[in-house]
């Protein structure tokens, strides 16, 4: 079971808390046998790993408790900029505890690349906003929880020329004025990784979708030519995970000429029979995994056929994994030509 990470802190600070035992032994102290550049991209890939998926609020504090090992560690801490890069914060009205207190974690980070999670609920906090996006051109990594727009004329969202994963989710209502984030996309040239969770129509990731690696979007009531628009819009796509919310009424489209996909390796679908649509349209020679959870659809027949057409251009398949697709049972084994599901 993995601890959580304000635990894990917790008990490193009760190491290096404990006194020191009469016979004379060898430091454990890493800052007494390693140079303390080595120190802090340690625990900055540390809290990368630890963060990262499932933020909390509490982890900005993180860097805060390693200051409390003693009083070198907090020397090394506050003069350690990637320790404080992660910004972690509710910009909701009252919400945001000091907007000093951000301007000082900011300026502690100096020049390193940010890690911001944002969630911008009902009356936004345009002065914290103001102060965070100031700072875009360093934005490596951006999760943006978002709903309620009303700052975009306010506040600029354009300009992030080292941001490389953004993660938006605007809940499940539509949200007025989503396509201003379209500044974003269109002002990012190092972009691969997009998540979109959103009842809203993600076109805006087709910007500059040429560019793109990795794709995960949750979509609600899209069509799915729509959704086979975006995935031409991003023909160097590596990954790319879709799932299908709400009630979805299938609806066979007309015969179209496949999408190719060069660089696919992974595809991830869970949905209803819009499944179908996009492994009859789409062409990935170096495709070598697919797990494919199926819903409430009954076109059985319809959906192997599908299977069957992505297998016969995906001569390096190697792992397939089936969820109610073939009945009840789930199938799941590796597998290198067609006639072998």
């Amino acid at each position: 079971m993995v601890q959580p990470a304000t635990s894990i802190f917790l008990q490193t600070l009760a190491i290096f808390r404990r006194k020191p035992l009469t016979v004379k032994r060898k430091s454990t102290d890493p800052l007494m046998t390693l140079p303390p550049e080595l120190v802090g991209y340690i625990f900055h890939l540390w809290l990368l790993g630890s963060i990262y998926p499932n933020t909390m609020y509490s982890h900005s504090q993180l860097p805060v408790l390693l200051s409390l090992v003693s009083k070198s560690w907090r020397d090394f801490v506050y003069a350690s900029p990637l320790l404080w890069a992660h910004v972690i914060m509710d910009a909701s009205q009252g919400a945001v505890p000091s907007l000093n207190a951000l301007q000082r974690r900011l300026k502690r980070s100096q020049s390193a690349p940010l890690f911001v999670d944002i969630v911008v609920g009902e009356r936004p906090d345009r002065d914290a906003l103001r102060v965070i996006f100031a700072e875009s051109s360093r934005f490596c990594h951006l999760t943006l929880g978002v709903f309620d727009l009303s700052w975009r004329d306010d506040i600029s969202t354009q300009g992030f020329p080292q941001l490389r994963n953004l993660i938006v989710h605007t809940g499940f209502q539509a949200l007025p004025h989503v396509d201003a984030l379209g500044a974003i996309f269109s002002s990012a040239p190092c972009l691969r990784y997009v998540k979109w969770h959103s009842i809203d129509d993600p076109g805006l990731i087709a910007v500059n979708g040429h560019q793109l690696h990795f794709v995960d979007l949750t979509v609600f009531h899209l069509p799915v030519t729509r959704l086979l628009e975006i995935l031409e819009a991003c023909p160097n796509l590596r990954n790319v995970v879709i799932t299908f919310q709400g009630e979805q009424e299938y609806t066979p489209i007309r015969p179209r000429g496949r999408i190719f996909l060069p660089e696919l390796r992974s595809l991830v679908l869970d949905g209803t029979g819009h499944i179908a649509c996009i492994m009859r349209s789409i062409q990935a020679p170096l495709l070598s995994r697919i797990d494919i959870k199926w819903w409430h659809y009954n076109g059985r027949r319809c959906g192997l056929e599908a299977l069957q057409s992505l297998l016969a251009y995906s001569p390096h398949l190697e792992e397939i994994a089936l969820r109610r697709f073939c009945g009840r049972r789930n199938v799941s084994k590796g597998a290198h030509h067609p006639q072998d599901i």
